[in-house]
Parts: C-alpha cells; structure tokens; sequence
C-alpha cells in the first residue's frame, strides 16, 4: 500500500512505473507467505485459496495502474 501512495505522488511516469511494480512484486512475496501458511498449519485450505484469490485479485490491479502510468 505505501509503495502504490509513494508511486500516486511521484510526477514522473517512470518513477510511479517503479513503485508500482514494486507493489505488484510485493503481491508475489504475500502469495508465497501463503504457502507458507498453510504448509506450518497455521490456515485452512480454505483460508489459503481466499487469501490468494485476494493477493492475484491486488496484484491485477496494480497491473492496470501500471499499464495506466505508462499511457502518460
């Protein structure tokens, strides 16, 4: 999340294009985590699938804002 803010107020194209893809790899290292999770059993499976339909959901949505910065 400060990563997308940081990114939103840059003025350069480039530099937001920097910060986004920073929040998008952010979402690859939560999806791991997830494995993570629930390989030591602290989540169901349930719990798992949820959280990871939520990380792809945030990571296709800094992919449109990436995509978005780079129109400029």
């Amino acid at each position: 999340m400060n990563n997308i803010a940081e990114g939103w107020e840059s003025r350069h194209p480039a530099e937001k294009i920097q910060f986004f893809n920073v929040a998008r790899r952010s979402c690859g290292e939560v999806r791991s985590m997830i494995y993570v999770l629930l390989d030591n059993h602290f989540i169901t499976e349930a719990e798992q699938r949820q959280l990871r339909d939520r990380v792809v959901r945030s990571g296709q949505l800094v992919s449109g804002l990436i995509r978005s910065a780079g129109k400029n």
